[in-house]
């Protein structure tokens, strides 16, 4: 007799979401939310938060921020050796791709880039990756 398939879903997963603009991490958050994720936001765009992450949290970093930019995080990330996996987020399609430049150089795990404004879809998919 053949064994059962395992149709589970895959283990859902803390997402951690800096970005400064709180109506923005609100609506990314119930999507991540609706996606049976947990979400955590870090609002301040403060790199001490960096401190924080776990090495299986999923990240989504908002790139132009007044007090750290995201690129700032992105260093502070790769000073703490952080092994989570960022998205990288923004309206401006010129600093995602200057930032994917420069995850790569930094030796980060990147699991995409979204464009703002983006949908539920979007996330879902990028997520399905992570």
């Amino acid at each position: 007799m053949a064994e059962p398939k395992n149709y589970a879903s895959p283990p859902k997963r803390r997402v951690v979401i800096i970005d400064d603009d709180p109506a923005f991490a609100e609506v990314l958050t119930r999507m991540v939310g609706s996606l049976g994720h947990d979400a955590v936001v870090k609002g301040d765009s403060s790199a001490s938060h960096t401190y924080e992450l776990r090495d299986d949290d999923i990240v989504f970093v908002d790139l132009l921020m007044p007090k750290v930019s995201g690129v700032q995080v992105l260093e502070q990330l790769a000073r703490q050796g952080v092994k989570s996996t960022i998205i990288l987020m923004s309206g401006h399609d010129h600093a995602l791709r200057e930032a994917e430049k420069i995850v790569k150089k930094l030796d980060l795990r990147l699991a995409g880039l979204l464009f703002k404004p983006f949908r539920l879809p979007d996330v879902k998919s990028i997520l399905d990756e992570a």
